[in-house]
């Protein structure tokens, strides 16, 4: 019974632990970090891995705090919850193991300036947004932005504080940006659940506010989302050094930021006009039931998770070729080995002759 436990939580939601963690979906930021510092040496490198072991914890705590606060709620509205069938005193041993793994995860970077009362302002949010007394997640806008902190902007900048590149306009850049990408993220979530939260008498967010304000406020994020990973971009060109090939300085920008611009005409504008006209667009909806892969779910999630991360990465092991142990990550994580995940995705669907752009929820 207990090993039948231990593999349901490991295999939460599919691997969830390790595909919801935000960290690794903005880990182009901290791929910047080695790439503006020249940080060719294992020093880099050991921050790095360890910082993401650590965010692996904090992912585990905050979620199955959450499961742990919602097994009734979740049990009454048709969600799965890792809790489902198991014991209170059972499910507290497992979010006091998490909790352990965390803090000793944290150990190495309490020195790094700004690391601790940013992580101690995490821990506050992940914890109480779900918790009584506080529990944040029914407080209506207090809520929504309480999750998107914990999960997006907040672990961000602990990663720039832990590679000591907090101080910095380039960090400033990327947590805004990475806090859009939060909002989206989160207001989808929400939107996708609303009718359950609903049934079951949850006050989230969305479930207190109409479809179309709701639709209204996601179009704009998403825009907004659109623009600033193209300032991301911009960044990228002015604060990263230049390899010489040949004796000529290469920017090594250059190719995201022009795939960027070539991806721009046909996605932006497009969330907004779609939401206003009452056509759900939801980009991070990655279910099977969700929208098929098309050139908008390319900007908002194949680009900025995984082709520029997986770009700036190859770049940092050409300058230092222990880095390719985040290669090898990214390719096992997003199974990019097999040739049926890249045929699934446009411009590759081509190649098996689905030809048409396809929308999301025509």
């Amino acid at each position: 019974m207990h090993a039948t436990r231990w593999t349901t939580l490991l295999t939460w939601r599919d691997g969830g632990l390790i595909r919801y963690n935000a960290v690794w979906q903005n880990v182009a930021a901290f791929f910047y970090v080695g790439l503006a510092q020249d940080r060719t040496d294992l020093g880099y490198v050991t921050d790095l891995v360890l910082f993401l072991l650590f965010s692996l914890a904090g992912t585990a705590y905050g979620y199955l705090v959450n499961d742990f606060a919602d097994v009734e709620l979740d049990r009454r509205a048709g969600k799965p919850n890792v809790f489902h069938g198991t014991s209170r005193r059972w499910a507290a041993g497992v979010i006091a193991l998490a909790f352990g793994l965390m803090l000793l995860g944290g150990l190495p970077f309490l020195r790094r300036p700004a690391f601790l009362p940013l992580w101690l302002l995490w821990m506050l949010a992940a914890t109480f947004y779900s918790l009584p007394p506080l529990r944040l997640k029914e407080r209506g806008a207090i809520g929504l932005t309480a999750t998107i902190l914990a999960q997006q902007p907040l672990p961000a900048a602990m990663g720039f504080a832990a590679l000591g590149h907090l101080q910095s306009w380039g960090a400033l850049l990327f947590i805004a940006y990475i806090a859009l990408r939060g909002t989206c993220s989160d207001v989808g979530h929400q939107m996708r659940d609303r009718a359950r939260d609903v049934a079951a008498g949850a006050t989230t967010f969305a479930a207190r506010r109409s479809r179309t304000t709701i639709a209204r406020l996601y179009g704009l994020a998403l825009e907004l989302e659109t623009l600033g990973l193209g300032a991301v971009l911009l960044l990228l060109l002015v604060d990263l050094p230049p390899v010489y090939l040949d004796g000529y300085a290469f920017a090594i920008a250059w190719p995201p930021l022009l795939g960027y611009l070539a991806l721009l005409p046909f996605t932006l504008g497009r969330a907004w006009r779609a939401l206003s006209a009452g056509t759900w667009v939801d980009p991070y909806d990655e279910s099977a039931a969700g929208p098929r892969r098309d050139l908008f779910h390319l900007m908002h999630q194949a680009f900025p998770a995984v082709g520029l991360p997986l770009y700036l990465a190859s770049w940092l092991t050409v300058a230092y070729w222990p880095n390719v142990i985040f290669v090898l990550w990214m390719a096992l994580l997003y199974r990019l080995y097999d040739p049926h995940r890249w045929l699934a995705v446009w411009p590759f669907r081509l190649l098996t002759g689905d030809r048409d752009e396809p929308h999301a929820h025509r």
